[in-house]
């Protein structure tokens, strides 16, 4: 009798879940899978203008999703797991765009000072706006050649010069080129001598990566003590681990362990994220 009251609490309760998840969850669900789609495709294909298929990406990013949900389950010993390691899962995906993005912008930012050197360079030899740019393209490599290539190519298109300018300052997201098509297309708009103008943007610039490359470096103490921090707990476990085996041993093997390592796990990466944003210094 006590048996048969455990299995049916157990599926009123999968029931209920089941349910709740259908009528509540899944229009959440649906929402949340359209914004990963878009931005899989604003970071593959807008941003590093890789041509890939968005459908193809988001293929590969659930099965990895499941993977994850499967594996957390065989880790942990639970299936309501499941959504853990599939909302980890998710979460890791967003991680890799972001620092997909935001290494790119770098190399980007690390290439426009020798890009408007090569820019004022074709003004003052004689060429137009869209030829030494053209130039650009011909003599410069990396993330800043698909850029401007990509720029010329809707310019070819028949888009307007300062629109192309625009699209390509949202699509790279960095202040640096902002500045650069802003002046620019002032400029197109004023007149003036476009190669003197673009060298006082190469200096300013120069000189802000100057002060930003002061300021990493009295921060790295700060970061470096943060990392530090991040492996300390892995430094302590082992030692245990040589000291008391027995007892370290149950968290590895006993599921309560388990679920202690992860929630370890997710405080120092939250504890991570936190130092790295007060780290952060507003130019």
């Amino acid at each position: 009798m006590h048996d048969l009251l455990w299995l049916a609490a157990i599926s009123a309760g999968t029931f209920a879940t089941v349910y709740l998840l259908v009528a509540h969850g899944w229009s959440r669900l649906a929402g949340q899978t359209a914004r990963l789609e878009q931005r899989i495709d604003q970071t593959l294909n807008r941003q590093l203008l890789l041509n890939v298929s968005t459908r193809g990406a988001m293929a590969a990013a659930g099965t990895f999703m499941i993977a994850s949900g499967i594996g957390m389950w065989w880790l942990l010993g639970s299936p309501l797991l499941i959504l853990v390691g599939a909302a980890i899962a998710a979460v890791g995906i967003q991680m890799l765009l972001t620092h997909l993005e935001h290494k790119r912008r770098m190399h980007l930012d690390r290439q426009i000072v020798d890009g408007i050197t090569t820019m004022a360079s074709g003004i003052r030899a004689g060429l137009n706006l869209v030829q030494s740019m053209d130039l650009l393209v011909q003599h410069a490599g990396g993330p800043i050649r698909q850029e401007f290539a990509q720029l010329l190519k809707e310019y070819e298109l028949g888009i307007d010069l300062n629109r192309a300018m625009r699209h390509a300052s949202e699509r790279i997201g960095s202040t640096y080129y902002r500045l650069l098509f802003t002046a620019i297309e002032a400029h197109r708009q004023r007149g003036g001598d476009l190669g003197q103008s673009l060298d006082q943007i190469a200096d300013s610039i120069r000189e802000i990566q100057r002060l930003e490359g002061r300021l990493t470096a009295l921060t790295a103490q700060g970061r470096s003590q943060a990392r530090f921090m991040a492996v300390l707990p892995l430094g302590i476990l082992f030692i245990l681990g040589g000291i008391f085996p027995e007892e370290t041993s149950q968290l590895l093997t006993e599921p309560v362990g388990r679920v202690i390592l992860l929630i370890a796990g997710l405080l120092i990466a939250a504890g991570m994220v936190w130092i790295r944003r007060i780290m952060q210094v507003q130019m």
